[in-house]
């Protein structure tokens, strides 16, 4: 028998909470198009490398580095950083000295279970300041570091 997965795409919800920002409390993003990419990770580094030998040997190195990139791919909104605005959001986080980092939480539904993905350590790294568009909303790719999630 076939498996199939359900997934709702209209309930996702990313939060991020940051000690600096609205006073560490919760924000909901906002300005994700419904269609196309919204969320995507990178590894900061791989888990395991292999090192050829000569002679045909090799050794073999692992780590337990779960640090990487998550880039959102959303649209200005209000202008409001409380409000949810994610690319206001990152202006000020870009302006802002950080020595803290965020927490950010991604909670979506699949097959009738609430899914939870935490990202910790979380700082800004890059994001357009301006982008243009003719005849459509122009998408901000914002970019983060993380030191690990759960």
């Amino acid at each position: 028998m076939a498996v199939n997965t359900v997934q709702t795409v209209g309930n996702l919800t990313i939060s991020f909470m940051h000690p600096l920002i609205s006073g560490g409390a919760a924000i909901t993003l906002k300005g994700f198009k419904m269609e196309g990419d919204i969320a995507d990770t990178t590894q900061q580094m791989m888990n395991s490398k292999i090192i050829a030998l000569i002679g045909g040997d090799t050794a073999t190195l692992t780590n337990n580095v779960k640090a990487g990139k998550l880039t959102l791919n959303a649209v200005r909104t209000s202008g409001v950083v409380a409000q949810g605005d994610i690319v206001q959001l990152c202006d000020l986080l870009q302006a802002t000295p950080d020595s803290s980092g965020g927490v950010m939480v991604f909670s979506w539904s699949q097959n009738a279970a609430t899914v939870t993905k935490t990202f910790l350590a979380v700082t800004h790294e890059s994001h357009p300041p301006l982008k243009i568009s003719g005849n459509d909303i122009p998408t901000y790719a914002c970019t983060f570091n993380y030191a690990d999630y759960n």
